[in-house]
């Protein structure tokens, strides 16, 4: 369900493109006597990075100099103080709960919840917890309702206080409607040049055959890293048509970099003497409304012994010159290791 946004805490334009702020904890619950949690938080604009917490009474670090944009320092400190008080709440309670239940202590829960903003005026929210990697509870700021995961003693403890303890659920709306969509606001407007970089990719393509099995298909693989933004389409053509989803085509998904950038891997086994032409297709907005395609099957004559039949790296720079002596030194690498 979609709200209106609420009075932002300063007079700012509405984002041009969604944007999700999420905010992830997770509480280490362990027993050492005293029966206490160890908390960590981070958040995030997108996928970056903006804040962090090292203990549930910790301040909080700015990731970004843009991050603390927007609210002066005593406003800081207020929201500081609602969200280490949540916290308590939470741990105090659970701490609670599980010696009621006698489920015993060493678990983790995670906590996140956030919100995403739309150009149009509205906002979702969302918060889920889970223990153990396992659902736990989760709470739909629309209909004010919790849903547990059922077959859990704890899980349906928890849910059974959050349902009665409107302190809980208080903070939550808070947190969720007043505190994210603002702030998400906010962050979307100071931080607006980071969400909008664009970095050139680099794309690698070559073959690869199972040295113990020569028998076995020919993997072609395409590489594609240190992307920004996420949004990209990379695809095999066979013949200039694009290969369709089956057993013969896997993907590694997206993976970060540690430059807060990205990679894709796509392998696709084909036998080399059906005599198809193959290519790698690649689309990213850092290529200009350009696509790039790297071409594989003027080494299709090359040995199926060999474990890498082509390699290709292409730092892209849309210059036609480069593209074309990209080219020209492909295609001489091609014919010195062609067969006779």
């Amino acid at each position: 369900m979609a709200f209106p946004l609420p009075t932002p805490l300063s007079s700012l334009p509405p984002p041009t493109e969604p944007h999700t702020f999420r905010m992830l904890v997770t509480m280490h619950f362990h027993d050492t006597g005293t029966r206490t949690s160890d908390t960590q938080g981070t958040a995030l604009l997108s996928d970056i990075p903006t804040h962090a917490m090292d203990c549930g009474t910790c301040p909080i670090h700015f990731h970004q100099p843009w991050a603390h944009q927007g609210l002066s320092p005593k406003q800081w400190g207020d929201l500081e103080q609602e969200i280490h008080l949540y916290l308590a709440l939470i741990s105090q309670r659970i701490t609670v709960l599980v010696q009621e239940a006698g489920v015993g202590f060493t678990f983790v829960i995670q906590i996140l919840l956030g919100c995403e903003i739309l150009p149009n005026g509205t906002f979702h929210t969302f918060c889920q917890t889970a223990r153990d990697r396992q659902d736990f509870v989760s709470y739909d700021l629309a209909t004010g309702e919790w849903t547990v995961m059922p077959g859990d003693e704890l899980a349906q403890r928890v849910y059974e206080y959050y349902s009665q303890d409107q302190g809980i659920a208080s903070h939550l709306r808070f947190l969720l409607q007043d505190l994210c969509v603002s702030e998400a606001q906010s962050f979307a407007y100071y931080g607006k040049e980071v969400l909008k970089r664009q970095e050139l990719l680099v794309a690698v393509v070559f073959a690869q055959q199972p040295p113990v099995a020569p028998e076995l298909p020919l993997m072609l693989v395409c590489w594609v890293t240190g992307f920004y933004p996420q949004p990209i389409h990379v695809a095999w053509l066979q013949d200039g048509e694009e290969v369709p989803p089956g057993p013969g085509l896997s993907s590694s998904g997206l993976l970060p970099n540690a430059d807060l950038t990205y990679q894709l891997r796509i392998v696709l086994a084909i036998d080399p003497s059906a005599g198809h032409h193959y290519a790698c297709h690649v689309e990213h907005s850092s290529l200009g409304g350009h696509s790039l395609i790297m071409p594989w099957a003027w080494c299709r004559g090359l040995s199926r012994h060999w474990d890498v039949g082509l390699i290709l790296g292409i730092s892209i720079s849309l210059l036609a010159t480069a593209g074309l002596a990209a080219i020209l030194l492909w295609r001489r690498h091609c014919e010195s290791l062609s067969l006779p």
